[in-house]
């Protein structure tokens, strides 16, 4: 029988202490660049829903030759914000559908073309914490005094070309500051741009910036 002494293999103590204090070291260094990555992909998503819902609304008034207006009601400062679409006969519109619930008491202020989010609860989940930070589009210049913008259906464009501006939202809280506008002018095209107000920077939209 061969001679010799056999150690077990395995880590000492002060290895693993080692081992622990780099990952630790590691997660904390990664931390702040997954935060960014998480805020940018909530803040990029709601400026694409805003995109997504504003070209809705053109096909619809388009498709069913009807004005429609679109607008956002807000409260708690913006916290909690839903966007809604109505047709209207009224090409100076300045009420808002009422996009919190689907049958309203007034059945006047439904949206009858589409609204979002379907909930407009506590938790705005499908705006994933992204708060709304102002609104130039539409007839209101105040956060607080928002009117809607009208469509006309022939050419999709504003039916009051001074209506034309901006939605801004914020993205949710945390390391960075992210804004992003929907940018609509009298022509009804509608863009997504980085706000020029934004502390911090969305590398893809370095060059697509716009004042709000």
């Amino acid at each position: 029988m061969a001679g010799g002494t056999r150690f077990a293999k395995g880590f000492t103590l002060i290895e693993l202490a080692v081992t622990l204090t780099v990952a630790l070291v590691l997660a904390m260094l990664a931390f702040p660049s997954f935060e960014g990555m998480r805020q940018r992909a909530a803040t990029r998503g709601a400026a694409n829903q805003l995109l997504s819902f504003w070209s809705q609304a053109r096909l619809e008034a388009v498709k069913r030759n009807a004005m429609v207006k679109v607008g956002v009601v807000q409260t708690n400062s913006g916290a909690q914000f839903c966007l809604g679409a109505a047709t209207t006969t009224d090409s100076a519109d300045t009420t808002p559908c009422d996009c919190t619930v689907a049958a309203p008491a007034d059945a006047a202020t439904t949206c009858d073309v589409a609204r979002f989010p379907a909930d407009m609860g506590a938790s705005q989940s499908e705006w994933n914490r992204v708060t709304l930070s102002g609104v130039t589009l539409g007839g209101g210049t105040l956060i607080t005094a928002i009117q809607p913008a009208v469509i006309e259906p022939k050419r999709a464009t504003l039916t009051v070309s001074a209506d034309d501006g901006t939605i801004t939202v914020l993205g949710p809280p945390g390391n960075f500051s992210y804004k992003m506008n929907l940018s609509v002018d009298k022509f009804g095209r509608a863009l997504i741009c980085q706000s020029t107000a934004s502390t911090h920077n969305l590398p893809d939209y370095a060059d697509k910036k716009c004042a709000n």
